[in-house]
């Protein structure tokens, strides 16, 4: 059994910090497409590199955590369709979907009366249907507010 030092473990934690890692449920987008079409609209944020995992996983590794967060707060996204779910990269976290216990899924709260119209009271909301992880960009403004977009996991 190999043992690193705890010092190559926390380089490794570095060089991944700023990644998420995602899958296109029900479709398999072939590499190429998924790198051409998300660097295009990711790279108004800054650059990513976009690496092909696991069985139909990605990994998404940008410059910053800024750009990350962006990316995470304006989804959904999809590709040909096919919506991809996509988290942030974890410590010791495995690179398949098999990983995926639970999925970020993005629902539209419509409705809202005023008074729950904060992140604490949308999220509250939200937990009615799983973990609230974020909210898009419009939402978190309150430059919208016919519906709030709020990312849960389900």
């Amino acid at each position: 059994v190999v043992e690193p030092p705890d010092e190559v473990f926390e380089l490794g934690v570095k060089v991944w910090s700023n990644a998420l890692v995602g899958y296109f449920v029900g479709k398999r987008i072939p590499f190429k497409i998924v790198k051409e079409h998300l660097e295009k609209k990711w790279r108004k944020w800054g650059a990513v590199s976009v690496i092909t995992g696991d069985n139909g996983t990605f990994l998404f590794k940008f410059d910053n955590s800024a750009a990350r967060d962006l990316v995470l707060s304006n989804g959904p996204w999809e590709v040909w369709g096919a919506y991809l779910a996509l988290r942030l990269w974890e410590e010791g976290m495995s690179l398949s979907k098999d990983s995926f216990s639970s999925i970020p899924v993005w629902v539209k709260l419509a409705n809202v009366p005023s008074e729950l119209w904060t992140k604490q009271g949308l999220s509250y909301v939200a937990s009615a249907l799983g973990v609230p992880l974020c909210m898009d960009a419009a939402t978190t403004s309150g430059n919208r507010l016919s519906f709030a977009r709020v990312c849960i996991e389900m």
